[in-house]
C-alpha cells in the first residue's frame, strides 16, 4: 500500500518540478516528435523525447539512480542534436561524452547558452558518480547509504522509506526539464 501512495507523491512532485513537462513530454516537446525518419538527427529528436519520458517514470517509479543516469543521456544527446543542427558532424571521430561536450565544443551559433551549458555541469557530478561508480571508491559506506541526498520517510514507530539518490534524482530531472523547456517548448 505505502508503495502507491509514494508512486502518486512522486508523480505529483514530478508535475510540480517539471512544471507539468515531465508528466507528458510529446505535449510538451513536439518539435522532438519525429516518429519515422531515416535521419539521425530525427532519431536522436526522438530518442531525447523517448528518455525524457522514461526519466519521468523512472522518478514516478522511484527508481531514482535510473532517473539520473537518464538524465544525464538527455543532456548528452541535447548538445550532441544542437552541435550536429548547426555543423552536420562532429569536430572528430572521438567519443564525445557529457563532459567533453559540455567543456570542448565550440557553441557559438547554436541555440546552446552560457546558461544552458552551467545548467549542464550541474548534472555532470552526479551522473559520472552513478554511470561510472565515483562514489562506490571515494565513499563507499556513503554509496551503501544511498548517497548524501538519499531520502529518508519514517513511515511508522521503528519503519523508515529509504530512498537512495533521491535528492539527486530531483535536482537532475529538475535541471533537465529546464534545459528541455529552454530549447523546446511548445510555443503558445
Amino acid at each position: 500500500m505505502w508503495r502507491k501512495s509514494r508512486q502518486i507523491f512522486n508523480l505529483k512532485e514530478l508535475a510540480k518540478i517539471t512544471q507539468s513537462h515531465g508528466v507528458n513530454p510529446i505535449s510538451a516537446f513536439p518539435s522532438l516528435f519525429v516518429p519515422s525518419s531515416d535521419n539521425p538527427l530525427g532519431a536522436l529528436k526522438y530518442s531525447i523525447l523517448l528518455l525524457s519520458h522514461e526519466a519521468s517514470e523512472c522518478y514516478v517509479f522511484g527508481e531514482f539512480q535510473s532517473c539520473v543516469l537518464t538524465c544525464g543521456a538527455i543532456i548528452e544527446r541535447i548538445l550532441k542534436l544542437e552541435y550536429l543542427e548547426k555543423n552536420q558532424k562532429m569536430p572528430d571521430d572521438r567519443e564525445w561524452t557529457l563532459g567533453r561536450c559540455l567543456y570542448k565544443l565550440n557553441w557559438s551559433g547554436t541555440r546552446i547558452t552560457q546558461e544552458i551549458v552551467e545548467l549542464g555541469k550541474q548534472i555532470l557530478d552526479p551522473r559520472n558518480s552513478r554511470a561510472h561508480a565515483l562514489l562506490e571508491h571515494s565513499d563507499p559506506q556513503l554509496s551503501i547509504m544511498g548517497g548524501q541526498e538519499r531520502g529518508i520517510e519514517v513511515l511508522s514507530s521503528g519503519h523508515c522509506l529509504i530512498e537512495p539518490y533521491r535528492g539527486e534524482a530531483k535536482m537532475l530531472i529538475e535541471t533537465t526539464f529546464k534545459i528541455l523547456a529552454l530549447l523546446y517548448i511548445k510555443e503558445s
